[in-house]
């Protein structure tokens, strides 16, 4: 991969500079999107999609791809199935229930959530990875990352219906449930040896973050 080039505007691109931009490029008019009025009820629906997008993005920009696609298929049965038991008796994360605007449900939960349990996973990982002095924490850590995307979406996830609580208040038993997954993710990532570090990771994990954050600070 890391020999193909691709010719935009007159410059030649790697494959892993491509993604970067279209990234840049799909999260920035996301944010303009979800913040004009006029736009929203048009971007609402495509909000999955985006998620798909951007972990077809992580696949292609992985030089690890066996590696990848086995651990965010272990990540989308244990997310996946956790949100289940959520929706379905409300014994992991507490009382509330997916909307309409993340696409096809199973069983109550949108398939794209199983798949952003293991896009947060091995982005936030990647981030850590970074910083050599908390390579002995880096799981703890990199649950707590997950967890604090997890608390800035909570807002924006409820105004764009994407899911809703019984009461409306979001329940610390939530978060609970929210970093003890992670950090089993966290766990498995790092024991099993899927741990991969890039740019893309990297990238996927920030703009999350911004994603949220500025949505948050102007919705």
């Amino acid at each position: 991969m890391g020999g193909w080039m691709i010719k935009i505007l007159g410059k030649k691109l790697s494959v892993q500079q491509l993604i970067i931009f279209l990234f840049c490029v799909v999260y920035f008019v996301g944010i303009i999107g979800f913040c004009i009025p006029s736009l929203r009820a048009l971007w609402l629906p495509m909000s999955g999609g985006i998620l798909y997008l951007t972990t077809a993005g992580l696949i292609a920009s992985s030089k690890r791809k066996p590696k990848l696609l086995l651990f965010l298929f272990i990540a989308f049965c244990i997310g996946f199935s956790a949100e289940v038991i959520g929706v379905q008796t409300g014994l992991l994360f507490g009382d509330y229930s997916y909307g309409t605007n993340l696409g096809f449900k199973f069983a109550g939960v949108p398939l794209v959530i199983g798949l952003l349990w293991g896009v947060l996973a091995v982005s936030s990982a990647s981030i850590v990875a970074q910083v050599p002095i908390l390579k002995k924490q880096s799981a703890f850590v990199s649950a707590l990352l997950m967890l604090g995307v997890d608390y800035v979406m909570e807002p924006v996830a409820i105004s764009s219906n994407f899911w809703s609580w019984v009461g409306h208040a979001v329940p610390l038993w939530n978060y609970a449930c929210w970093f003890l997954i992670a950090w089993l993710l966290q766990l498995i990532l790092k024991k099993g040896t899927f741990l991969e570090s890039n740019k893309v990771f990297n990238l996927v994990f920030i703009l999350l973050t911004l994603f949220f954050s500025f949505l948050n600070l102007f919705t």
